[in-house]
């Protein structure tokens, strides 16, 4: 029996016999109540037995000679009674030590049996599940997406060359390369899915509820891995085959199919140049924001010196005699101020800094009314075509903008053909669904509305395509143009909220592709007619708050010289104590947005409550978000973008003021 013990049996052998264990303790319980019943009766019989002679005697059976008779009897059969459950209790005792012995036996089996297969399941290298999992695991996910209704794709990996880092790095960095690509694997998918790997350098990736065209996004965070082995960068690349699984398809379908599409992307090397492709997309919009950001702060110091170089110009000009040599210098000033300022509202469109004035368009009206326009542009020998979806779908942007766009892209294509050709400018409505944000992570699904330019020029190479959106990026000869033009287009279309594509191969022509959001918003039918200018001049209190000192000096003086009472503040605290300290009412805050330490909506926030007649004039070069959200100005807001003419100061000064009186 102890040898039986000390012997570990199979699973099986083991619970047959601990079941034959139970039946022992179970036999053990009967026979100690069988035991205890017929002691019972035999106690009876024997009380009886004693008792009958008394009784036929008449005698009394509780006597002295039959009660010591009785009671040696009753002894006896304890003491037999006792014994016996001394004996059952010792087996069955020792029956619950060898139960409990053999419990411990097959827990610590079915322990490394499920150790073991773990460790079947899982591969001991890359963490992931093998094979063998993949057998049991990828019938019962087909079926749970059919039974739920979801998309099944299916992705399967292959590390090129590897052979080769195995050959020239050793099979140590084999394995580094495959456990980092595993766990690189793990961080790209979603923690339902499942990753497996197939053998020596293939993975499989189950993706629930992804369909084919989105995998591309899930492999552009495998692209571009290296490791570090013994101090040398090892850099690996692979080749990928996905599919959906389709109604009919069993496992050995969809892995057929999965298979084919990896053999040939290995022969072809599509997804590699797709990966490439999306990567530079990516740095390429990394890049353009940070210019962008640049762009708007140089552009925003630069409005202020456009500002004084403007105002102080006017100030000459209204006080010069028109014949004089002074008042003409003046004037070349202000032109060159005018070129200055419209190359510093390019950098705030490339920047998407501008503040614009959205409206719900008609692009085919906006098209249709630019063609005077195009005509006198484009020369004779270049053949305009407009092909105008009927029933286009309505965007909202700032007109000015788009027909800046169109003239832009049409300057670019009468320059790209010199020798004569063929302008299109065409619309349309689209829907870019998963396929198209695939291979363009940046756009989001939906509606849009496609502005395309296209001509039949000499077209752009690959390497000018990556930078044909840069700003003072230009193929054009020196003194012929500024490298803004395609970065405000692309400036203006991001503020919009759209996306931009150029499509071109030598020696077959340009298409620039633009999309704008759809929207429901039917076009407004009625235009109000422009207010009749109000009188420039006043005799209220205005604060002045503004961090450039010329520019303060400037509007001051400005201002006074219009009839107004002016408290000037270098900035938001010093605004909030001259207003405490002035007894009088102060009308109108007239604040630069972009200060430091308090900003203008900051310094607003703070004095309305106190002075609940004032408004609030706003001003900037550009307006951060508590004014602008998305370069759109909130509305109630009363603004003025810099450089502004003091004529423009003057009468939007006299304009929020007058709406204050209710005139």
């Amino acid at each position: 029996m102890k040898q039986e013990l000390h012997q570990e049996p199979t699973a099986d052998l083991g619970m047959l016999e601990i079941q034959g264990r139970l039946r022992q303790l179970e036999q053990r319980d009967l026979w100690l109540w069988g035991a205890a019943i017929v002691v019972m009766l035999l106690l009876i019989l024997a009380v009886v037995s004693f008792s009958l002679p008394a009784l036929a005697q008449e005698e009394s059976p509780f006597s002295v000679h039959h009660l010591d008779q009785a009671v040696q009897g009753l002894l006896g059969l304890v003491l037999l009674f006792s014994i016996h459950v001394i004996y059952q209790l010792i087996l069955v005792r020792r029956l619950r030590r060898q139960l409990a012995r053999q419990l411990e036996i097959i827990a610590r089996q079915e322990l490394r049996t499920e150790q073991l297969r773990q460790l079947v399941l899982t591969d001991p290298l890359t963490g992931l599940y093998n094979r063998r999992f993949l057998e049991q695991h990828l019938v019962v996910e087909i079926a749970r997406s059919r039974r739920q209704d979801y998309l099944l794709s299916v992705l399967m990996l292959d590390l090129n060359d590897f052979k080769q880092i195995n050959d020239c790095y050793g099979h140590s960095a084999g394995d580094l390369v495959l456990t980092h690509f595993a766990i690189h694997i793990r961080k790209a998918i979603r923690s339902s899915d499942i990753p497996i790997r197939m053998g020596g350098d293939e993975f499989l990736v189950l993706l629930p509820e992804c369909r084919p065209e989105q995998v591309l996004s899930v492999l552009s965070r495998l692209h571009g891995l290296e490791v570090e082995h013994h101090g040398r960068k090892i850099p690996f690349a692979f080749s990928a085959g996905w599919a959906a699984c389709q109604p009919d398809d069993g496992p050995k379908q969809i892995l057929e199919r999965v298979d084919q599409a990896l053999l040939t992307d290995k022969l072809t090397g599509k997804t590699q140049q797709e990966l490439n492709r999306l990567e530079a997309q990516i740095r390429q919009a990394e890049k353009m924001e940070a210019v962008g950001r640049l762009a708007g702060g140089v552009a925003h110091d630069f409005n202020n010196l456009l500002m004084v170089i403007r105002g102080y110009t006017e100030l000459l000009l209204s006080r010069a005699d028109q014949s004089d040599s002074l008042s003409a210098s003046a004037k070349e000033i202000q032109k060159a101020a005018d070129r200055a300022t419209a190359l510093t509202q390019q950098l705030l469109a490339l920047s998407r800094k501008q503040v614009v004035q959205p409206q719900v368009l008609d692009l085919n009206a906006v098209v249709a009314d630019m063609d005077k326009l195009l005509r006198r542009v484009i020369r004779e020998d270049i053949e305009r075509v407009t092909l105008l979806k009927p029933g286009l779908g309505r965007v909202k942007a700032d007109q000015g903008q788009i027909e800046q766009i169109i003239m832009n892209l049409a300057v670019n294509a009468r320059d790209a053909m010199p020798k004569g050709g063929k302008l299109i400018v065409e619309t349309s409505n689209v829907e870019l669904d998963e396929g198209y944000v695939s291979s363009h992570p940046m756009v989001t699904p939906g509606s849009y509305v496609m502005l395309a330019v296209s001509d039949s020029g000499a077209g752009i190479d690959q390497e000018t395509q990556t930078r044909i959106f840069e700003p003072f990026f230009t193929t054009k000869e020196n003194g012929k143009g500024t490298g803004l033009g395609l970065a405000t287009v692309y400036g203006i279309v991001k503020q919009s909220g759209g996306y931009i594509w150029v499509y071109s191969e030598p020696g077959q022509g340009t298409t620039f592709k633009i999309y704008l959001p759809r929207i429901e918003e039917t076009d407004e039918k009625a235009k109000l007619e422009e207010a009749i200018a109000p009188p420039a001049r006043g005799s209220e209190t205005v604060l002045v708050v503004e961090d450039e000192m010329s520019v303060r000096r400037l509007t001051r003086q400005f201002l006074e010289e219009n009839g107004y009472r002016v408290l000037e503040a270098i900035e938001g605290c010093e605004a909030l104590r001259i207003s405490n300290q002035h007894k009088g009412p102060i009308h109108l805050l007239l604040t630069d947005v972009v200060m430091p330490q308090m900003s203008g909506r900051e310094l607003a926030h703070s004095l309305v409550p106190l002075r609940p007649e004032m408004k609030v004039l706003y001003m900037s070069g550009y307006t951060d978000d508590a004014i602008v959200h998305h370069g759109l100005l909130e509305q109630d807001i009363a603004f003025l973008q810099k450089p502004f003419t003091l004529d423009a100061l003057a009468h939007k000064v006299r304009a929020v003021l007058d709406a204050r009186n209710g005139k």
